[in-house]
């Protein structure tokens, strides 16, 4: 196979619908050029990507693409602590949410937060949490067949009575206003919080919690109580509460009986079944490949911030997670809503939906830990996340391997040992440095050393080397130059100094700066490796945490207050 032939495999491989294939996207008409960092299976069907753009600004890009036609890949909501008060950060929700039965492997922040839990409308498995009850807000949806639906909620709740006969709930967990019948599960917390006026009747589930698609069964256990407010909602419970009119309907409710609650779901006034995950977000970035005017619907989606989205292709087979990060000066400062809209129409999306920004914005990944660097420096808490995920698996046997890296640049005569990769049969990643590898390429390249998995390259241009693990075998290329080395400030800024630079591997590193700062490290390819705070106590450089680092490139960002300066340094 030529070289040629390799790399379109490679592609093809790593970048399916239009991801990077082309070196020039167009924001808002702007051009940019597209770097392509990383590309890496992560599980089932899915794949990891980072990018860096290069225009009037630098962007960085973190995505994953699942292949929703895949049997073991499944999308999912995920809420903090399985209620809609607890805040987890993204790494913590699967370990925060009760299912034994399924791994999350990648994820990404959902809906924005509000005063009672996340702002939109709330299904999580099959169970609804809470109902948007007004407009300008939307939503992602996931029925039981993996069908997904972006675009503006709506439910209606049917109160079905033997007694009070048929009367319609505004909403489910949200503020009880005058003349409406509110429905409260302990999903919201120990108490409807409501004061003054009303009726609030008790009630335990007869077949399970509050579904979202078909009916729910309930028996009264608190008779009617008039006037007094926030009851006490049972564990795994409900209360009713209404003001106004919707007072007679619930006084004439009594202890002991059965009734039912009915929802239907619209979205864009189309009756939809099925639905087991939803969370909010806003505004809708792409309806039928078109990019939409959205900037003026929030008070900051005209600015430069880190994003986060969900998109889709028109037939639904492929969802992208994506997060853009932002106020990093010199690395990627962040994009507009219309400019999120055109990367996601770049990477092949038909439909896209801007979710919670700002500090909220992470990616992650299992095993490989959060893939972008958060703006604020460390995690947030947020209410809920969206959630790749596949049944578990108890087979450990590596079925096939690839490569950590996408493709690699090398200094002549310098050495390299690539990280290989380890998957089940299902696609899960079992092992991300499996070991028992050996490799092989052509005397252009370089030498493969004794150990069989390091090369040495003392060859020049680009060429191709194998990995191997028994029969199972990956392929990437590699290209040896002339590397350019040395101190490069990126943000030209000369009272910053690393030094030594370049390092061997084992060798210190110093770092000297103006006053006290926090020192992030990262990857060329931007993924937060450390963060250390330093206090410089009058000294002039201080060593950095170098001994973690591998042979490679590496930026280091010095941030002190807003201020947030990169420089490059090299391992070899």
């Amino acid at each position: 196979m030529t070289s040629r032939s390799h790399l379109l495999l490679l592609f093809l491989t790593c970048l399916t619908f239009n991801s990077s294939a082309s070196t020039i996207w167009k924001l808002q008409n702007i051009e940019y050029h597209v770097d392509t960092l990383s590309c890496v299976m992560i599980g089932p069907g899915t794949t990891l990507t980072s990018l860096a753009l290069e225009g009037p600004v630098k962007l960085r890009i973190f995505y994953t693409i699942a292949d929703m036609s895949n049997p073991n890949v499944n999308l999912k909501l995920i809420m903090g602590k399985d209620n809609l008060t607890s805040s987890v950060t993204v790494p913590n929700m699967p370990a925060s949410h009760n299912d034994s039965q399924n791994v999350y492997f990648a994820g990404v922040n959902a809906d924005f937060i509000g005063g009672m839990g996340p702002i939109g409308t709330t299904i999580v498995n099959g169970e609804f949490y809470k109902n948007y009850k007004g407009s300008g807000w939307y939503a992602i949806g996931i029925d039981k067949d993996k069908k997904l639906y972006s675009g503006a909620p709506y439910t209606t709740f049917k109160l079905v009575s033997p007694n009070a006969g048929q009367a319609s709930i505004k909403a489910v967990n949200t503020v009880r206003s005058d003349n409406e019948l509110i429905l409260y599960t302990s999903r919201k917390g120990a108490s409807t919080g409501t004061q003054g006026l009303g009726v609030e009747v008790g009630a335990l589930p007869i077949d399970g919690p509050l579904k979202a698609d078909g009916t729910t069964k309930m028996r009264v256990t608190v008779a009617p109580v008039k006037d007094v407010g926030n009851m006490e909602i049972p564990e795994g419970g409900f209360v009713l509460s209404g003001t106004g009119f919707t007072v007679n309907t619930l006084e004439k409710m009594q202890l002991g009986e059965e009734f039912e609650v009915i929802p239907t779901i619209y979205f864009d006034n189309e009756v939809k079944t099925g639905i087991m995950d939803m969370c909010g977000a806003c505004p809708i970035l792409l309806q039928g490949k078109k990019i939409l005017e959205t900037q003026n619907l929030l008070d900051h989606l005209s600015n430069r911030e880190p994003r986060s989205a969900i998109g889709y292709n028109s037939d639904g087979t492929k969802v992208i997670l994506l997060v853009v990060d932002g106020r990093q000066t010199g690395v990627s400062v962040g994009v507009s809503s219309k400019d999120l809209a055109a990367i996601m129409l770049n990477l092949g999306c038909s439909e896209a939906i801007n979710l919670d920004g700002g500090g909220s914005s992470t990616l992650y990944v299992k095993d490989l830990g959060v893939i972008n660097t958060p703006s604020e420096g460390s995690l947030r808490a947020v209410k809920n996340g969206l959630f790749i995920s596949t049944p578990v698996s108890d087979d450990n046997v590596i079925a096939k391997i690839c490569f950590a890296d996408y493709t690699q640049k090398v200094a002549h005569n310098s050495f390299y040992t690539p990280v290989i990769y380890g998957y089940n049969a299902q696609g899960i990643l079992i092992d991300t440095n499996a070991t028992g590898i050996h490799l092989s390429c052509d005397a252009e390249l370089g030498i493969v050393q004794e150990n069989g998995n390091t090369v040495l390259c003392n060859g020049t241009g680009t060429h191709t080397l194998t990995a191997s693990l028994g029969q199972l075998t990956s392929t990437i290329f590699v290209t040896v130059d002339d590397i350019e080395t040395g101190i490069t400030s990126i943000s030209e800024d000369n009272n910053i100094k690393v030094y030594p630079n370049p390092i061997k591997r084992g060798e210190q590193a110093y770092i000297s700066f103006k006053g006290n700062a926090r020192i992030n490290i990262y990857s060329i390819t931007g993924a937060l490796i450390t963060s250390v705070k330093y206090k410089k106590n009058g000294e002039e450089s201080i060593a950095l945490p170098t001994d973690v680092l591998n042979p490679g490139f590496y930026l280091i960002s010095i941030v002190n207050g807003r201020k947030n300066k990169t420089v490059k340094l090299m391992i070899q």
